[in-house]
């Protein structure tokens, strides 16, 4: 009898067909809306990355419940010591622009937010130097240096120059409440 044999080839093609096509695990993100974005990015999204970023929707800073936690650069915490945060004692530079980061498009889709601190200096020319991020995740960081590179400052009132070093000012990525 060869039925015992086609039984066993049976049995594993479809131990192998089931492993192939496992359910991804969507870590409660809409399955259809990760299929479409899959189907459209270089590097399509993983059970794992959906798993990191599960963790940053209904945060703490904007109103949530959930912690975060920041990806502290090195060299952050050196520079950090000395510090001028708006509202201390040092004269800030005004930006001529207001700052606006573009949120990052895949994680506004997935309803991702997230936490960053920029910190930089700015030259005697009122141009950005030397910045340096501390964000929730990289898309986030990314976004928050292409908001301040290109910024321009002047002199605050009362100050020669717009010169200022290791200025750092938080920013916040918050989804608005959706409408029930």
């Amino acid at each position: 009898m060869k039925l015992i044999p086609s039984i066993a080839v049976l049995s594993a093609s479809l131990l192998v067909a089931g492993t192939a096509q496992a359910e991804m695990d969507y870590h409660g993100f809409n399955k259809e809306t990760v299929d479409s974005l899959n189907e459209r990015l270089a590097e399509p999204l993983t059970g794992e990355v959906l798993a990191v970023l599960s963790q940053h929707t209904d945060i703490e800073a904007c109103g949530g419940t959930k912690t975060v936690t920041m990806q502290t650069p090195d060299g952050w915490d050196e520079r950090i010591e000395s510090a001028n945060m708006p509202g201390g004692d040092v004269i800030m530079p005004v930006p001529t622009e207001a700052l606006a980061p573009d949120y990052p498009a895949l994680y506004n889709v997935l309803g991702v937010e997230g936490v960053c601190e920029v910190m930089f200096d700015v030259n005697e020319d009122g141009a950005t130097e030397e910045i340096m991020t501390n964000c929730t995740l990289p898309q986030f960081a990314d976004a928050t240096r292409a908001m301040i590179g290109p910024l321009e400052f002047t002199p605050g009132d009362g100050a020669d120059t717009s010169a200022t070093d290791d200025i750092i000012i938080p920013v916040q990525y918050c989804l608005a409440p959706e409408e029930e």
